[in-house]
C-alpha cells in the first residue's frame, strides 16, 4: 500500500511539474509570439546625415551624404526612394526644406543658405516618409550654426536666465519601501547641457547622503526608502543657485531591479513586496533592437528573484530587459549597452603633413571590417579648414546609429562615450542608461495584440504628392473621386489616383526632378463641383530638444571677417562653377511606352482646324458629333473596331474632357500626337485608347485649363549640384591671378573602397594657409559603422 501512495504521490507531482513547466513555456512562448508578430508589421527605419562642417556663413553651400539603415539591424535599407530634409530655426520653424533622392540607403545633395536667413543655431533633421508613422523623436536631428555677416544680430538673442531640468530615476522605475533602489539623476540647463553640483537627499531635513555627477550632470546614488516618506533633493549649482526637487513616490509595494555584470554574464534580480507575487513565476525578456536575445522565467522566493544572461549572446548597442509579472504584465524595465564588437575601421592618410598653396594632395583612404570579410565600404569626406569658428562635431555615424537613433535626442557630446572604453566611460555610459530608458514602442501594444495603422506609406518608386479632394459648394471631402495629375512639357507625366473615405488622395510619381509645375484636376463633365487641395509632404511635428544657446563669436572678429570676405570673393570668382547642376540618367518616356502611331504635324499639310487635322490624316480616329458635341473615338486596331467612348485625350500632359474644347484650339501650334490604339489599363481605371497632343514648348500656350483645376509650382527631388574643385596642374593655372580663397577644399559623398578595403583621393589646396581638417565617415552593407579625422598644414 505504501508503495501504490508513494508511486501515485510521485505521479501527482510529475504531472504537476508537467503542468506547471508547460504553463511556463506557454507564458515565455505568447511573450515571444506576441513582441515578433509587432516586430514582423513595424519596420523602422534610421537616417544619418554626415554634413561637411558645423558652421556655415549665409551665402555658403551646405553639403550632405544620408545613410538610411534599417532600425534594427542598422543594415542599408532600400524601401525609400526620398529623404525630407529641413533646417528649423529656434522656434521649429522651417527656414529651408529640400527632398533628396536614396537609392538604396544611399543619398547626397545640397541647400544653398540664402542671406535672407538671421544668425543663430538651427536644426538640421532629416526623416522618410515611413518614418513619419513614427513621430518627430525618430527623426535624425543635428545642430549647425549660420551667421549673417550683413545682419545685426537680433536683440533678441542675449543671454537668457538659466533654468534647470531635474530628473531621478528609479532603476527599474520604481521606488518601493523597504528595498534599495539605484537611482540615476540629471540635471541641465534649458539647452540640454549638463551641470556639475553637489546635491544632498533629505528626508524631514535629515541629510540621508550626499551624491554629485560623474559626467554631463549625470550620475547615481543608492538608498532604500521608508514607507510614507516623501523625499527631497537640494541642488546647490556652482553658479551659486539651490534647487529642491522631489524624488518620486515611494510605492508600499511593488518591484525593484537591479542588472550588473558578472564577468560574461549580466546578472538581473528582482525584488518584490507585493503578497500575490509570492512564489508565482516572473519573467524575463531581453532583446536588442526588436531581435529577441533571452526569454526566461524564474519564481518570486523570499522576495527575490534572479536572472543570468550571457553579454556574448547580447547584440551590439543597446538592449532592452523587461520584467513581467505572473500576469504577464511589464512591471520593472532597464536598458544595457554593449560596445560593438563588429566595427569597421576607417583610415586616412595624407601623403605629405605640410604643402604649399595650389599643390596636389592626395589621401589614402582604408576600411577594414573587424571580421576581416567584408572590407569595401561607401564612405563621405569633408576636407575643410580649422579655426575659431569651426567645432569638431559631437555626433558622428557611430554614435548616432549605436546610441541616439535608440535613446532619442538629448545626448550631450554622443561621442565622448566611444573614444576610449575606460572605466570612467563605461560608468557614465550606464549612468546614460539609467537616465534615458527610451524605447520605440509601448508594451501595451504588443501585449494587446494592437495592429499599428500607418498613414504614411514608404516611397518605394518615387516621390508621392498627396492632396485632399473638397467639395466647393459644401467643403465636405469628396469620397471615391478621381482626380488627375500632370506635369506639362514637352516630356510630361501623368498619373491617375481616386480619393477615399476622408477625400485623400495620393499620386505616385516616378523620375520626378527638380522645380516644376503641377496641374491637378478632376473630371468637370462628371465631377464638376471638386477641387484638389495640395498638400505639402513635410511633417508638422518637432521634437522638444532645445537647440544650444546661440552667442555670436565675438572673441575673434577677425576670423569672422576673414571668413565672410573668403566666402564672398568665392562667390564672385567661382559662383558660377558652384551653381553647376546635373540630371540623373532617367526614363525620359511616356507613361504610355511606345504609341502604336506617332504623328509629327509639320510632316504633313497644315491644316487650320483640328477637325481637318483628325480627319484627313489621323486614321485611327473618328471624328463624330453627338447631341451637337464633338467626340473622337479611336480604332481598336486589334479588333478593327472604334470604341463607344472617348479616349484619354491629352495635351502636354494635361487631360481634356471637352472635345469641343480641343476642336477649338488652333492646330498650328501642336507639333505631335501620339495615338494608342487599344484598351489601356492604368491603375483600376480602362482607357478606350491614348490621344497626346504635345505643343512645339509644352507648357499649353494658348489653352484655357477648367476653372476648377490647380496649377502648383511644386519643388520635387532637388538635381545634383557638383562639388567644384579647382585643379593647378599648367603652369597658366598655378599662376593665374584668380584668387582661390577656398576654406572647403574638398567634399565627396560617393567614396568606395575596393574589396580589400583601399581607395586614393586627390584634389588641390587653395590659397588660404592653415590647418585643414579630413573627416571620414562610412558604413559597410553589414552595418558596420566608421568614422576618422587626421590633418595637415598649407603654408
Amino acid at each position: 500500500m505504501n508503495r501504490v501512495i508513494k508511486r501515485i504521490s510521485y505521479t501527482i507531482v510529475l504531472c504537476l511539474l508537467m503542468v506547471t513547466g508547460f504553463a511556463q513555456n506557454t507564458a515565455t512562448k505568447i511573450l515571444e509570439n506576441q513582441f515578433d508578430t509587432y516586430r514582423s508589421q513595424s519596420l523602422q527605419e534610421k537616417l544619418f546625415i554626415h554634413t561637411d562642417r558645423n558652421f556655415y556663413l549665409t551665402g555658403e553651400i551646405l553639403w550632405m551624404k544620408l545613410y538610411d539603415v534599417d532600425g534594427f539591424f542598422n543594415m542599408p535599407l532600400a524601401v525609400s526612394t526620398i529623404a525630407y530634409v529641413e533646417i528649423l530655426d529656434k522656434n521649429n520653424k522651417p527656414m529651408l526644406q529640400s527632398k533628396l533622392a536614396l537609392n538604396k540607403g544611399d543619398g547626397d545633395g545640397s541647400i544653398y543658405l540664402p542671406v535672407t536667413l538671421n544668425s543663430g543655431n538651427y536644426k538640421l533633421r532629416a526623416y522618410t516618409n515611413w518614418m513619419k508613422n513614427f513621430g518627430a523623436d525618430y527623426f535624425f536631428e543635428k545642430p549647425i550654426t549660420i551667421i549673417n555677416s550683413q545682419k545685426i544680430p537680433d536683440a533678441g538673442a542675449a543671454q537668457q536666465s538659466i533654468k534647470y531640468d531635474i530628473g531621478f530615476y528609479p532603476e527599474g522605475g520604481n521606488l518601493v519601501a523597504g528595498i534599495q533602489s539605484k537611482i540615476g539623476f540629471r540635471v541641465t540647463d534649458q539647452y540640454g547641457v549638463g551641470q556639475d553640483f553637489q546635491g544632498l537627499l533629505i528626508d524631514n531635513n535629515d541629510t540621508i547622503l550626499k551624491f554629485m555627477p560623474s559626467k554631463f550632470g549625470i550620475g547615481h546614488f543608492n538608498f532604500t526608502p521608508a514607507a510614507r516618506h516623501t523625499y527631497k533633493a537640494l541642488i546647490r549649482l556652482t553658479d551659486g543657485k539651490t534647487e529642491i526637487k522631489d524624488l518620486p513616490a515611494v510605492n508600499d509595494a511593488g518591484y525593484v531591479m537591479h542588472l550588473s555584470e558578472a564577468g560574461d554574464q549580466l546578472r538581473i534580480s528582482l525584488q518584490s513586496n507585493v503578497a500575490s507575487q509570492a512564489n508565482q513565476p516572473v519573467y524575463l525578456f531581453a532583446h536588442t533592437r526588436g531581435s529577441i536575445k533571452s526569454v526566461q522565467e524564474s519564481n518570486v522566493q523570499n522576495g527575490t528573484a534572479g536572472f543570468l544572461v550571457d553579454i556574448k549572446k547580447l547584440g551590439d548597442g543597446i538592449s532592452h530587459f523587461t520584467i513581467f509579472n505572473n500576469n504577464r504584465q511589464p512591471v520593472c524595465e532597464r536598458i544595457y549597452f554593449k560596445y560593438p564588437a563588429r566595427q569597421l575601421k576607417i583610415s586616412a592618410q595624407a601623403d605629405q603633413e605640410q604643402y604649399a598653396s595650389r599643390k596636389k594632395i592626395n589621401i589614402s583612404v582604408s576600411s577594414s571590417a573587424s571580421d576581416g570579410i567584408a572590407n569595401s565600404a561607401n564612405m563621405s569626406m569633408a576636407v575643410f579648414r580649422l579655426d575659431s569658428l569651426q567645432n569638431p562635431d559631437a555626433s558622428d555615424i557611430n554614435s548616432y546609429f549605436w546610441l541616439e537613433s535608440d535613446l532619442g535626442p538629448g545626448i550631450e557630446s554622443p561621442s565622448y562615450y566611444f573614444k576610449n572604453e575606460t572605466p570612467e566611460v563605461k560608468e557614465a555610459m550606464d549612468n546614460l542608461m539609467l537616465t534615458h530608458g527610451w524605447r520605440r514602442f509601448d508594451w501595451n501594444d504588443i501585449l494587446q495584440n494592437k495592429k499599428t495603422a500607418f498613414e504614411f506609406v514608404p516611397e518605394y518608386y518615387g516621390h508621392i504628392i498627396t492632396g485632399r479632394v473638397v467639395d466647393t459648394k459644401t467643403n465636405l471631402p469628396g469620397k471615391n473621386i478621381d482626380g488627375y495629375l500632370s506635369v506639362p512639357g514637352t516630356k510630361s507625366q501623368f498619373r491617375l489616383a481616386t480619393s477615399d473615405d476622408n477625400g485623400k488622395i495620393k499620386f505616385e510619381m516616378k523620375d520626378f526632378y527638380g522645380s516644376q509645375e503641377i496641374i491637378v484636376q478632376t473630371n468637370p463633365l462628371k465631377d464638376s463641383v471638386y477641387r484638389i487641395d495640395i498638400a505639402s509632404p513635410f511633417f508638422d511635428k518637432y521634437t522638444r530638444s532645445p537647440l544650444p544657446h546661440f552667442v555670436m563669436p565675438e572673441k575673434n572678429p577677425a576670423t569672422l571677417l576673414d571668413a565672410s570676405i573668403n566666402m564672398q570673393v568665392q562667390n564672385i570668382y567661382s559662383g558660377v562653377e558652384a551653381q553647376q547642376f546635373s540630371m540623373p540618367v532617367i526614363d525620359t518616356g511616356s507613361f504610355y511606352a511606345l504609341p502604336d502611331q506617332t504623328y509629327l504635324l509639320d510632316k504633313y499639310t497644315r491644316f487650320t482646324t483640328m477637325e481637318e487635322v483628325l480627319r484627313e490624316y489621323v486614321t485611327t480616329i473618328l471624328v463624330k458629333k453627338r447631341s451637337g458635341k464633338f467626340h473622337i473615338p479611336i480604332m481598336d486596331i486589334n479588333v478593327r473596331e472604334s470604341f463607344d467612348d472617348d479616349p484619354l485625350v491629352l495635351f502636354d500632359g494635361v487631360p481634356v474632357f471637352d472635345m469641343d474644347k480641343l476642336m477649338q484650339y488652333d492646330p498650328l501650334k501642336i507639333n505631335r500626337l501620339d495615338v494608342m490604339a487599344r484598351k489601356y489599363i492604368m491603375g483600376y481605371t480602362n482607357f478606350d485608347g491614348i490621344a497626346s497632343f504635345t505643343s512645339y514648348k509644352g507648357d499649353l500656350t494658348g489653352f484655357e485649363l477648367d476653372p476648377h483645376a490647380v496649377a502648383v509650382d511644386y519643388e520635387s527631388i532637388q538635381l545634383q549640384r557638383k562639388f567644384y574643385s579647382p585643379e593647378y596642374i599648367t603652369e597658366k593655372e598655378i599662376n593665374s591671378h584668380l584668387p582661390d580663397f577656398r576654406t572647403l577644399l574638398f567634399w565627396e559623398p560617393q567614396i568606395k573602397t575596393d574589396s580589400s578595403g583601399k581607395q586614393s583621393i586627390s584634389f588641390y589646396s587653395s590659397d588660404l594657409p592653415g590647418k585643414y581638417a579630413v573627416v571620414l565617415q562610412g558604413m559597410n552593407n553589414y552595418g558596420m559603422t566608421g568614422s576618422t579625422s587626421t590633418t595637415f598644414q598649407v603654408k
